[in-house]
């Protein structure tokens, strides 16, 4: 849905810009280790784990190209959500997300000063304060314009598919020890075991949603730009897998730890671990360069909105929501704050944030059955739906978290209908106020 009134976010993305920004957020630091676990996990069938969740996320991204292609906003999944379903169900997906960003953005952050952390020597507190810099600079080049930050996100994003291919071509055709391990197709039962852990990678292409206002042409090029992404993604992955099996030991304690690093210490020798290093820092500083982005249109939207204050939802000269940009990146900050005191560890920041992020998944399928025509379609939405309340069940206590988001969000819903329904009682006796006040209403129809 566009949006009707309020400032317009610039439109600058292309499809390859499209596609480097998935290429960034969805690639992250799992690429790292969880091939080595599933390999350890489920032995030789453990491609198939890959190449089943591979098949498994397409009902997810379909129904995301789909709803952003019908509906581009910079509220990203939330938006979609507010366009068929209305304010309650929409001010809840802006919420959770927003509360998904505030603590899985810092908990990424500080991922990536560990490993430069690694690499320099740097250790404590250094390690949050070069997180929080990390964010800050980031912040900054994104407020200089999305020409900028693009072209950086496009470098970024195919400098690390480079490294990541150049990797598994190593792996599989330059290693003297050659041996490709793959068991039988008839076998591919034995991976189920290792499905949902390498399911954490082909998270992250929900993100570049918040990104479809920003389209030139977001009907077309939205879907294209998943839709390319997720075959080279989809292509790299199984590539570096067979990689690893072809290389390392199931049993070999190193495979579970850093298969990466130990693939490449057979091949160019102790200067592998300082690769890694380079390779994870270009995969975090990518991976915060599109969430940083998504986060801070998430704001913007919903500012504009009304739900947050009309000063967040501010444009620069270059058409960059910097105001909610920066407002992002002080709540980063604080959350990192946080961290150096002990209030909250990186652990429970990225549990908590993965599971707002799940049940945003869930709004989405409402939001596509919703909208969906015939029953086929209604009942795919309903079935990625139960797939997503199947997986509740783990959360335990955590589940605390969401709860208490969505009580904030019907106490602050009940608020605006009352402050609005004052409004309109007051000016009743004036004509017209009572128009405006209509015309209001009829202007805002989805918040019934």
């Amino acid at each position: 849905m566009q949006p009707s009134s309020g400032p317009q976010l610039a439109k600058t993305l292309t499809i390859g810009r499209g596609v480097a920004l998935a290429l960034g957020i969805v690639i992250g630091a799992g690429v790292l280790v969880l091939p080595g676990q599933a390999y350890a996990q489920v032995g030789d069938a453990a491609v198939y784990a890959w190449i089943l969740d591979a098949g498994l996320v397409i009902p997810l991204l379909l129904i995301f190209s789909e709803l952003g292609a019908r509906y581009p906003s910079a509220g990203g999944a939330a938006g979609f959500v507010r366009s068929v379903c209305g304010t309650r169900l929409g001010t809840l997906g802006e919420f959770l997300l927003m509360a998904a960003f505030f603590l899985g953005i810092p908990a990424i952050a500080l991922s990536g000063a560990a490993y430069f952390g690694a690499l320099v020597g740097l250790h404590g507190w250094g390690l949050d304060a070069l997180a929080a810099a990390i964010i800050v600079a980031l912040s900054v080049m994104h407020a200089l314009g999305t020409q900028i930050s693009g072209t950086v996100q496009q470098v970024l994003s195919f400098t690390l598919v480079g490294i990541l291919s150049l990797i598994a071509c190593v792996g599989l055709f330059m290693h003297p020890l050659m041996r490709l391990h793959v068991a039988p197709v008839a076998s591919w039962r034995q991976s189920l075991p290792a499905v949902g852990m390498v399911f954490f990678a082909y998270t992250g292409w929900e993100m570049l949603s918040f990104m479809g206002e920003e389209f030139k042409h977001p009907k077309r090029d939205f879907p294209l730009a998943i839709a390319f992404s997720y075959v080279a993604i989809v292509i790299l992955y199984i590539a570096v897998a067979l990689a690893v099996q072809t290389d390392l030991s199931q049993h070999d304690p190193r495979t579970i730890i850093a298969p990466i690093a130990t693939l490449l210490a057979s091949v160019i020798g102790p200067l592998a671990g300082n690769a890694v290093a380079v390779l994870a820092l270009v995969i975090i500083v990518a991976n915060l360069n599109g969430a940083l982005w998504a986060a801070s249109r998430l704001i913007f939207a919903t500012a504009r909105e009304g739900t947050l204050p009309r000063r967040l939802a501010v444009l620069n000269t270059r058409g960059v929501p910097w105001v909610a940009l920066f407002a992002c990146a002080a709540v980063f900050v604080g959350v990192i704050g946080m961290h150096i005191v002990g209030w909250i560890s990186q652990p429970l920041m990225f549990a908590l944030a993965g599971q707002n992020f799940l049940l945003i998944y869930g709004l989405c399928a409402i939001a596509y059955v919703r909208q969906a025509s015939g029953r086929w379609r209604k009942g795919f939405g309903i079935a990625v739906g139960l797939m997503c309340l199947v997986v509740l069940d783990s959360f335990g206590w955590k589940i605390v978290y969401p709860c208490g988001i969505a009580i904030v969000t019907l106490v602050l819903v009940a608020l605006r209908r009352r402050h609005a329904g004052g409004k309109g009682h007051k000016s009743s006796s004036n004509p017209v106020h009572r128009t405006t006040h209509e015309q209001q209403k009829r202007g805002n129809r989805d918040y019934d």
